[in-house]
């Protein structure tokens, strides 16, 4: 390594160089005034971080010989150098706190747009055919192959997807989801593939890289696969197989390492049988194949996937439910559940807020949610305009209406079947002036 008396002594700000464990090897001049010490009393002191090599380019808050400090961390050979970039002293401490607070905003920004927030050990369910997916998703984890998850919407794709890049050597890089189906045909190689400047009229002068370079060291999850446009599977084969992306309007290519996780509720080939993709690139997805079961395969995870929403719901609607009427509960096990876990998710949610008590009532409305698509005349017309507050509000009374018709216009029994008290029932006939 060349002295920093040779490389730095120019330099205005504060460095130092320390080894791979945070051992301080030497300093710049500028260093040594700036933090009163020579450069003898600074060799083999430590600087506490253990992940320089995680750090390199980024401006990171770390404490430096108990002060603390902005810094900027780049490899230096074998070694880390540190530019000191903000001393806490050197400027007033609201400013410092200002910087700090913006610093770790966009450090937030980043792990929440670009980061996998599920392990597998979020995936809930104990049934034999969860067990045997999650079993084999672990094991493909571990290698870089491309993986094809197929499913009915509302089994749990992406949350596999992003348990598998959370167990997989890729951890620590990005974790990018594109959803194939919510990007307009025109704009998707620009999204994904990127583009330079003066590509098409608007382009950024500075370009702007795709979801793929942004998934560069990590995953790139591509749901809804069978979605993707005709025009941009053939450039997808080519990243597949040359692991290398060409930007909208680019003369040259750039070199990805990247792992593709796709996902798909359809037959991709019955759409390669129709022409509606590529042959080349459904063999090339079908490295691995991993197929989540729908839940009526596995109704032992719904009293599981229940409790979990349950415990959900209770903390974000401040309720205590805590225990499942036991017709609703015979309902639960039998429905066929054509929308899986979403549409289990939407029952409890609406249970868990029309809620009076600790129970999940077995009340008509809950229920409908989950037929909505073949009964859509049971449901109460809920307008956009509606605050969450007027659509309870309205489910609510129409609730009592048709319980009171349903029993003929018998107080007692409509509270018996709305599972509520007769005498709250009386006061929400009173407060939404039904006519009895």
């Amino acid at each position: 390594m060349k002295e920093i008396t040779l490389m730095d002594q120019s330099h205005q700000n504060p460095i130092l160089i320390v080894n791979e464990h945070g051992r301080i090897i030497t300093a710049n001049t500028v260093f040594t005034q700036r933090f009163a010490m020579t450069a003898e009393e600074l060799k083999e002191q430590l600087i506490e971080v253990s992940n320089f090599p995680y750090l390199i380019g980024k401006l990171q808050c770390l404490t430096i010989l108990s002060v603390l400090c902005i810094v900027k961390v780049n490899k230096e050979n074998e070694h880390y150098r540190l530019t000191i970039l903000l001393k806490a002293g050197e400027i007033s401490l609201p400013v410092l706190k200002q910087f700090l607070s913006l610093l770790q905003e966009k450090k937030k920004y980043t792990r929440a747009n670009h980061a996998a927030n599920y392990e597998f050990a979020h995936i809930i369910g104990e049934s034999q055919k969860l067990l045997e997916v999650k079993e084999l998703a672990a094991r493909i984890a571990v290698s870089s192959s491309t993986v094809l998850i197929t499913g009915e919407s509302g089994t749990g794709k992406e949350l596999f997807a992003q348990a598998i890049h959370h167990a997989s050597p890729r951890r620590r890089g990005p974790f990018i989801a594109v959803n194939c189906a919510a990007i307009p045909p025109e704009l998707f190689e620009s999204e994904v593939f990127g583009y330079e400047e003066g590509a098409f009229s608007g382009a950024k002068k500075t370009g702007k890289p795709g979801k793929i370079e942004l998934a560069q060291n990590g995953t790139l999850f591509l749901d809804e696969i069978s979605e993707l446009p005709k025009a941009a599977q053939g450039k997808l084969l080519r990243v597949l197989q040359e692991r290398e992306v060409e930007r909208l309007g680019s003369i040259g290519k750039k070199r990805v390492d990247i792992r593709i996780i796709a996902a798909t509720n359809r037959d991709l080939f019955e759409l390669v049988s129709a022409g509606e993709f590529r042959q080349d690139l459904y063999y090339r997805l079908f490295v691995f194949d991993l197929p989540i079961p729908p839940l009526r395969e596995r109704k032992e995870d719904i009293i599981p996937l229940v409790d979990y929403f349950l415990d959900k719901y209770n903390q974000q609607l401040n309720k205590n439910v805590n225990h499942i009427h036991p017709h609703l509960l015979k309902w639960l096990m039998n429905h066929e559940w054509p929308g899986n876990i979403r549409e289990l998710k939407a029952v409890v949610e609406r249970g868990v807020t029309l809620s009076t008590g600790e129970e999940l009532g077995d009340n008509a409305v809950v229920k409908r949610v989950a037929t909505q698509t073949s009964h859509t005349e049971c449901l109460p017309s809920i307008q956009p305009s509606k605050t969450l507050e007027e659509i309870v509000k309205d489910t609510e009374r129409k609730a009592i209406v048709e319980a009171l018709e349903e029993t003929g216009g018998d107080k007692t029994m409509a509270a018996v079947k709305l599972n509520i008290h007769l005498a709250s029932l009386y006061r929400k006939i009173a407060k939404y002036q039904i006519k009895t």
